[in-house]
């Protein structure tokens, strides 16, 4: 699995070229990191919707049980996110030592930063998804 930004509208001349799977691997890194330096969480920019507790199917099939999901976000707050994330990864040694591939992290944040900063002068709104 990966993560990955989405844009609306999509970005011109601009692509995300990152693989994102360490930014899914280290979801949940990601995300406490984010709350001990008093940033917005990583996931809080995707669909963090809550699964039904009766729900056993799979992933195609959660998708239809939750309905459609038309949620987007400000680039500007996804850029402080990131520029958080990468300051505490590379500034602060305990928040690295967290991640089990720090400089390779904020490799992928870095160009996730890159294209915010694209959606910022473009007028574009953005989410965070996953892709198998």
């Amino acid at each position: 699995m990966s993560v990955f930004p989405v844009f609306n509208p999509e970005l011109t001349g601009v692509q995300f070229e990152a693989e994102g799977k360490l930014l899914f691997d280290q979801f949940e890194t990601l995300d406490a990191i984010a709350e001990a330096i008093d940033a917005p969480r990583f996931s809080s920019f995707g669909d963090d919707r809550p699964i039904p507790e009766d729900f056993d199917g799979d992933e195609d099939d959660l998708e239809e049980a939750l309905g459609p999901w038309d949620d987007w976000y400000s680039p500007v707050e996804g850029l402080k996110m990131v520029e958080a994330l990468i300051d505490a990864i590379t500034e602060e040694p305990e928040c690295a030592e967290q991640l089990d591939y720090p400089e390779e992290v904020v490799a992928e944040l870095a160009e996730m930063k890159r294209c915010l900063e694209a959606a910022v002068e473009q007028g574009a709104q953005f989410r965070l998804e996953l892709t198998p």
